[in-house]
């Protein structure tokens, strides 16, 4: 499987997505939705590159109303890496507290949560 960069620009004009595939000048498509445009932009690099539509994978830039996508996306997944790193520290915590005979009421106040999930977190 082979990736492709392709950017979405909004045509306000049409209400279409502009497709335009980076190192391809000569492929360009569009849809009225990003799903329809994926799947064209997919469509039109497959026949350039004569291969299978199976086999492109695209590496999606949206560009419209100054909204720095890319940034959010990045921030989403730090956030999902963090909340990882939070529930298993959270999980440690419990047991530990748990092992040190300190009862589920207080190592829930201590961890900020209720008791019923301090239950949770040591039964797993």
């Amino acid at each position: 499987m082979t990736t492709y960069p392709v950017i979405y620009r909004r045509d306000p004009g049409d209400d279409a997505w502009l497709v335009e595939v980076e190192g391809m000048p000569d492929v360009h498509t569009f849809g009225r939705t990003l799903e329809e445009a994926a799947v064209n932009a997919r469509e039109a690099i497959a026949v350039t590159v004569d291969a299978s539509e199976s086999d492109v994978e695209l590496d999606e830039c949206f560009s419209v109303a100054d909204i720095d996508v890319e940034e959010l996306l990045s921030l989403r997944d730090r956030a999902q890496e963090l909340h990882e790193i939070y529930l298993s520290r959270q999980r440690a915590a419990a047991l530990r507290l748990a092992e040190a005979g300190v009862s589920r009421r207080d190592s829930a106040r201590m961890l900020g949560v209720s008791h019923q999930r301090v239950q949770q977190l040591v039964a797993r």
